[in-house]
């Protein structure tokens, strides 16, 4: 990519799709003025906010410190000292050249490029190109996050959130995700949306956290959505409403969240928040059940034992529960249905159940050896802090009598 169209790209980067999709404001929650605490105000917070670092490489100041280059000065100043050169070093990064990448990123990172250090940093942290290591990778994402680069930045805070090559320090990840939410990037916005939801380094201000979650969601991140749909079900700084929070479940499962489609397929199942679609359900839950979580893959196998949305499969109900068990789900009714199979029928789905194992376990060792993902998108699996609580009180799926089955099969997307 020539120089004019990168710096083209990162300019709207910098000033994403407010225009185009802008962000969901989040419904205010009433306040309840009996005994609460007044809101931080914009200087209260920024008060809290400011901390300089006492060493420039051991962190990245907060936008409140001014201390920084701002988006607009890291694209007048030009992102690569020899834009061909950098070009070329991520060209051979993408085609998979690691090593080629390497040696022409490393001179330019020494002498100062950040965008070549960004790169160098992530070759550094997956071990491509060079010897793994977390501490070079921090290194070098905080030389190149001090001179402005935003994905040096989100880096650099995922790596103080994990403790890895820098101790383990919420309050500078909550000031690089800061930095780099300026660039309006969604996986920082959701990170900093945490952080407030949480409150240990920031504040807790669920209201904040919401509109950090809206910002995201409006660029289709799926951890955003589900974050948002969450709050929306508990009324935690937003208003109370079933179905603003079954909304944001459903765009979150169709975007491939594994706990939104299991949180989903529940819903339609009791019809919380949207009418009542057994069938639909059925479907979710089968999806999550594929995609490895346990949770669905016990939910998905109560509906085949019992033939609620699906065609009764008895032997395909035990396969899940064993798959489920493996993972350390329990389900004590599924243990009873289990002993009502045949000698034939169980081994049968234990032997089903081994070769999805087999199966799972080639797919994610392909999945890491092959192209590397972004560390935002390594990050951004993590579940919302308030999606724990929603599962954990998730309704039961109630297995019904086996008389009143439904024959229809799960659509193939019972959205659409």
């Amino acid at each position: 990519m020539s120089r004019p169209l990168i710096v083209l790209f990162l300019a709207f980067a910098a000033l994403p799709a407010f225009a185009a999709n802008p962000p969901p404001k989040p419904l205010v929650k009433p306040a309840d003025t009996a005994g609460t605490a007044a809101p931080a105000t914009p200087d209260n917070d920024r008060a809290i906010l400011f901390e300089p670092p006492p060493d420039p490489l051991l962190g990245v100041p907060p936008p409140a410190a001014g201390l920084m280059p701002s988006p607009q000065d890291f694209l007048d100043a030009g992102r690569g000292i020899e834009p061909d050169q950098g070009d070329a070093a991520y060209g051979a990064y993408q085609r998979g050249l690691y090593d080629r990448a390497f040696l022409l990123a490393l001179p330019r990172a020494e002498r100062g490029d950040p965008v070549s250090q960004t790169l160098v940093g992530r070759l550094y942290q997956e071990g491509l190109g060079a010897k793994q290591s977390d501490k070079a990778a921090a290194a070098w994402f905080q030389k190149a996050a001090l001179s402005g680069d935003p994905a040096a930045q989100l880096a650099l805070g995922l790596l103080f959130l994990d403790g890895k090559g820098v101790k383990k320090d919420k309050s500078k990840a909550a000031d690089a995700f800061e930095q780099a939410a300026i660039w309006n990037d969604p996986s920082a916005l959701y990170n900093l949306g945490l952080l407030y939801l949480d409150g240990d380094v920031r504040p807790r201000d669920p209201l904040k956290a919401a509109d950090f979650f809206g910002r995201a969601a409006a660029q289709g991140s799926s951890n955003a959505e589900f974050a948002l749909a969450q709050l929306y079900s508990v009324g935690d700084g937003v208003v109370l409403d079933d179905g603003i929070a079954t909304m944001w479940t459903a765009r979150a499962a169709k975007n491939g969240h594994s706990e939104a489609q299991l949180e989903y397929g529940i819903r339609l199942f009791n019809g919380t928040g949207v009418p009542k679609d057994i069938i639909g359900a059925a479907g979710w839950l089968q999806r999550s059940a594929e995609r490895g979580n346990p949770m669905a893959q016990n939910r998905y196998a109560r509906l085949l034992a019992s033939g609620r949305g699906v065609d009764p499969d008895p032997v395909a109900a035990v396969r899940w529960h064993l798959i489920a068990t493996q993972a350390g789900a329990k389900d004590e009714w599924l243990d009873d249905f289990m002993k009502t199979l045949s000698d034939a029928d169980m081994k049968r789905a234990q032997a089903e159940a081994q070769r999805w194992a087999a199966v799972a376990r080639l797919t994610n060792t392909a999945r890491v050896s092959s192209q590397p993902e972004a560390p935002t998108e390594a990050k951004a699996a993590a579940p919302p802090a308030a999606s724990s609580k929603s599962n954990d009180d998730a309704p039961e799926v109630v297995a019904p009598n086996a008389a009143a089955l439904q024959q229809s099969a799960p659509p193939a997307d019972a959205l659409k």
